[in-house]
């Protein structure tokens, strides 16, 4: 008989310098899910890469080994022993609820957040791609999704900011006070760095620039949110100019290193510079806050104002809890006859599921 298993990892259990090496790039995830079907015996397998979380959910045969497979195949990917310790495993229901909580944006450092259940859709777009989904993974991932959605209207825990890049951008204001004389740069252009983009200009920065590798998109996003575009080698002249510097890219090392930034603090005169790297792996590297006049902040700096937000939600999170709740019992039928391969069961509950599990 087969079971669900979940094993990954979290900000609630791994520093973002920890979660980092396990993360799993978009382009790496065919090869990875294929490896790792042919070393665990994963029937099907699904990876969520985050910047909050890398998390494995597959299908496996139910002896004991199968667990220990999937842990090593995640540490694999940059670990060692030593993040074992971090890593936490949910079998079968267990498995549903976890997943269906990530949906909803009830596991996610800003509790509501909407760009998880974007976050969960890609991954499941990934693995279906990759070839590595089934009957099990396939109606699991799009109910997830429905419960996310389900979530987010039957209740307000969406309401205020509940995005990463917002809570930057009021770090940034708690900082500054008024951003209006503000000069700022964004490194990235994918849905984050967008975000935080747009909080930018609500707070009325005057000069936002937009930095991106392939400068077309930085192009593009500056076009959409009123700011200008720089080539990725202008970065140095920009590091001159801004007050407030908000990364995130999916680069694999660091875009801003000690040397660099120590080169554009001999033009600043004394002005202090501010990094907030939301990106995992990290854009910039952590001994640029040894330096004078320059403060840097990462995703997990951000817990104060996290928890603020969490406390004014706290009736809707109660709330939104028991909504998931209620859909994991609902889908833990469908589950069951799956496990026993009960054909007519199956049948009947995919087909009322499926009503309510389109992904859109």
């Amino acid at each position: 008989m087969n079971r669900l298993r979940l094993v990954g990892l979290s900000h609630r259990t791994a520093p973002v310098e920890w979660r980092e090496r396990l993360a799993v790039p978009d382009s790496r995830v065919p090869e990875f899910l294929a490896d790792l079907r042919l070393k665990a015996g994963a029937g099907e397998a699904v990876v969520l890469s985050t910047c909050n979380r890398v998390e494995l959910y597959a299908v496996t045969p139910s002896d004991n080994d199968c667990e220990c497979l999937l842990r090593k195949g995640l540490l694999d990917l940059h670990g060692d022993v030593a993040l074992d310790t971090c890593l936490y495993a949910r079998d079968d229901h267990d498995a549903v609820r976890h997943l269906f909580r990530v949906a909803a944006g009830l596991d996610s450092l800003v509790v509501g957040e909407a760009e998880i259940l974007g976050q969960v859709k890609r991954s499941y777009d990934l693995a279906r791609q990759s070839e590595t989904t089934g009957k099990l993974t396939n109606v699991l991932f799009q109910r997830a999704l429905f419960v996310g959605k389900t979530v987010r209207s039957e209740t307000k825990i969406a309401e205020g900011p509940t995005s990463v890049p917002s809570l930057a951008v009021s770090l940034a204001t708690r900082i500054f006070g008024n951003l209006a004389e503000c000069r700022a740069l964004v490194v990235g252009a994918g849905p984050m760095a967008e975000l935080a983009a747009r909080a930018l200009k609500s707070q009325k920065v005057p000069h936002l620039a937009i930095a991106n590798r392939t400068l077309e998109n930085a192009v593009a996003m500056a076009q959409r949110v009123g700011a200008h575009p720089t080539p990725f080698d202008a970065l140095a002249r920009e590091l001159v100019l801004a007050d407030i510097v908000i990364c995130s890219t999916g680069a694999l090392d660091f875009i801003f290193r000690r040397d660099v930034v120590a080169a554009a603090l001999d033009e600043r005169r004394g002005r202090p510079l501010f990094f907030i790297d939301i990106a995992v792996p990290r854009d910039v590297d952590p001994a640029v806050d040894e330096l004078e006049n320059v403060y840097l902040y990462n995703i997990d700096d951000l817990e104060g104002l996290v928890n603020e937000t969490r406390v004014r939600r706290e009736a809707e999170i109660v709330q939104a809890d028991r909504l998931v709740d209620q859909k994991a019992l609902e889908f833990a039928a469908w589950f069951d006859a799956w496990r026993r391969g009960t054909r007519a069961a199956l049948r009947h509950g995919h087909e009322s599921l499926a009503v309510e599990a389109e992904p859109g």
